[in-house]
């Protein structure tokens, strides 16, 4: 098993973005590329690519601009210098094209967690036509900071005055309430995972920042009120089927409820959906480490399944 890096020109048209490519032994039998949260880095998910290679799947994963060694080796953590929401599924895009173009005809997945998962459902609705199937983890749905500052004009004027001034005290209007089910919480970030050493290894690790521009959460909330929008499933290709799965206390997806929604939202599509939900977990279910291996077993299932017909 082997390890590939990449580099490519940001559709922000100043960024170099970083990538790495992991092949299995042998001919893959599926691409999974793997697109990574808000504030972290894909090297955070090198378990779960692991398990991914063993049961014989390619991973392709890059740093989004703003994040990660992208981010963290041009000075420019935290500051995405996006043109909107729509650079990154751009990004995630110019990666499609070269998994796909190193495996043709090999059956290409996506694998989204939190801002992950939003892109890669704006990515399914922009560029669905070649996904043999859409895994959604830590998924974001009636999120109540992102409700509230959809239509904040104040929210639009900070951002229009100076899209590149510290995002301040709008971070926190976004992740609003994060914590307030929580009985006890020791930290702002106490939501990411039940495990406090989980939580202690986010904000220890240099490539993870949530010290960001107001670019960043600005093009989080906008890319929110695109798929939170009915419309959004419509534009996804009835064919693909999709795995979504979160923790049942899980803020970013309104403790279960928001699942379900967008689970409703793609069956009423016509895709075929299965939805797991993990009762007494938290958003980061693939970290904690009494859970990560069911997670990620359930994860290589969907996959195996859809590539031989099971799904």
């Amino acid at each position: 098993m082997s390890i590939k890096e990449i580099s490519f020109a940001s559709a922000n048209g100043r960024d170099t973005v970083k990538a790495w490519a992991y092949s299995p032994l042998g001919k893959p039998r599926a691409i999974i590329q793997l697109i990574h949260g808000f504030g972290e880095h894909s090297r955070r998910y090198l378990h779960m690519i692991g398990k991914f290679q063993a049961a014989g799947f390619a991973v392709y994963a890059d740093d989004h601009i703003g994040h990660g060694k992208t981010g963290f080796d041009s000075d420019t953590l935290g500051d995405p210098h996006s043109i909107d929401y729509m650079t990154y599924i751009k990004d995630e895009r110019s990666l499609h094209d070269i998994a796909v173009a190193d495996y043709p005809g090999v059956p290409y997945f996506i694998f989204g967690h939190s801002w992950g998962s939003m892109l890669s459902r704006g990515y399914a609705a922009h560029y669905g036509d070649d996904i043999a199937g859409l895994m959604l983890c830590g998924l974001v749905s009636q999120m109540k900071g992102c409700d509230i500052e959809l239509n904040d004009p104040a929210f639009r004027a900070a951002f229009e005055a100076d899209r590149y001034q510290s995002a301040g005290e709008w971070f926190a209007k976004v992740f609003l309430g994060m914590t307030d089910r929580f009985e006890n919480a020791k930290s702002p970030t106490d939501w990411i995972a039940c495990d406090s050493r989980v939580v202690e290894d986010h904000a220890g690790d240099q490539f993870n920042t949530f010290k960001v521009t107001i670019q960043l959460v600005w093009d989080l909330v906008q890319l929110y009120g695109f798929i939170e929008n009915e419309n959004w499933a419509k534009m996804v290709p009835s064919k693909i089927p999709a795995y979504l799965i979160s923790g049942d206390q899980d803020p970013c997806g309104n403790y279960g409820e928001g699942l379900y929604h967008v689970a409703n939202l793609l069956a009423q599509n016509g895709n075929k959906v299965s939805v797991r939900a993990y009762s007494g977990y938290r958003h980061e279910i693939h970290n904690e480490l009494d859970l990560r291996d069911e997670v990620e077993q359930g994860l290589v299932d969907f996959v195996s399944a859809t590539v031989t017909g099971g799904s």
